[in-house]
């Protein structure tokens, strides 16, 4: 972001459009921000300081009679230097933990479902939530399927509950035999490690089979399933997709399951949630959209995201605590079930 010296009334400003704006979805006016303001301003200066942040690109005015809204720059100088996150209610934390479940009968598939039904309850937004990374899982067994002749399945199993299947190609002179004698192989080093070190220790003792072994390593790398989706229907009732090509765009952007997992994918090694505003910040791929993009993690380690999308102007000083502390919760139930 460009570094602006901005002056603490024209930071005050700034923030008052910001959250009027959050508010009503409509442009906002110097007189509406001459009655908040204070101590009091005229709205004549009013005018003035808004015009200066439209010359620095952080508001813009839609219509020549119209108030201001903020740009996407204006959007996260908010983000970043003004907005104060809303501590969340105890009602709504125990609301979570409620609706969460702590031994799902359905695994984690089934706990990632709850997760996008009360997010999306809580924020009025659209949640994506991305499946388990089995790079990052600790596995607890191989198993290896012949198929067809160079066909194999390849079925893991991670301390989470995580079950992936994938196809790979091994060379056709290797037999059913061999490739039985590899998984066995692979079983006896297995338990407790992840796919990134089993592919360090072993590729130095199974020099003949590091051909196979680096292609069912690459193959079981690969992206896992599709992320979760659910709130797409709560697009409807919002004033910036009354206009059906809007709606149809934005629409589209769900469709593309993998710039959603680049979206959420760019934020896991993050510490704190992450807000995301505009098609201009890659690799968000909504315009004139934001998002507010958390890791989960399993014992520490991030496997996963959580994300709530949806306009450019949703309450991000609400949305933050609330996403963090619900991908919080998620990890701690990862934790307990994969014990």
């Amino acid at each position: 972001m460009q570094a602006y010296e901005l002056s603490e009334r024209h930071r005050k400003v700034l923030s008052l459009v910001t959250e009027k704006y959050i508010e009503t979805a409509a442009p906002v006016g110097s007189r509406t921000v001459a009655k908040r303001f204070r101590p009091p301003l005229s709205s004549a200066t009013i005018r003035n300081v808004m015009a200066d942040l439209e010359d620095l690109g952080l508001l813009t005015q839609p219509h020549t009679s119209a108030g201001r809204v903020p740009t996407e720059e204006g959007f996260r100088y908010y983000v970043e230097h003004l907005m104060e996150p809303e501590p969340l209610p105890e009602e709504t934390r125990q609301l979570i933990e409620t609706a969460l479940p702590e031994e799902p009968p359905g695994g984690w598939e089934e706990l990632l479902r709850s997760v996008t039904h009360i997010l999306s309850g809580l924020s009025g937004f659209p949640v994506v939530v991305t499946t388990p990374k089995l790079e990052f899982e600790r596995l607890v067994k191989l198993d290896f399927v012949p198929l067809s002749r160079g066909v194999v399945l390849a079925v893991a199993v991670s301390a989470s509950g995580l079950v992936i299947h994938r196809l790979f190609q091994a060379p056709e002179e290797v037999s059913a035999q061999e490739i039985e004698r590899l998984a066995e192989v692979l079983n006896q080093r297995l338990p407790g490690l992840t796919l990134e070190e089993l592919r360090r220790i072993l590729s130095s003792e199974l020099e003949n089979e590091r051909e196979l072994l680096e292609e069912i390593f690459r193959t079981l790398s690969q992206e896992e399933g599709e992320p979760v989706i659910e709130g797409l229907n709560r697009l409807l009732d919002l004033p910036e997709f009354q206009d059906f090509a809007r709606l149809r765009e934005i629409l589209r952007a769900f469709e593309e399951k993998r710039l959603l997992v680049k979206l959420i994918d760019c934020c896991l090694t993050a510490r704190t949630p992450q807000v995301l505003i505009g098609h201009s910040q890659a690799p968000c791929p909504f315009r004139q959209c934001g998002a507010v993009v958390a890791s989960y993690t399993w014992r520490e380690t991030p496997v996963g995201g959580v994300a709530v999308i949806g306009p450019m102007r949703m309450a991000y000083a609400r949305l933050v605590p609330l996403v963090e502390f619900v991908a919080r919760e998620l990890s701690r139930r990862l934790d307990k079930l994969s014990s």
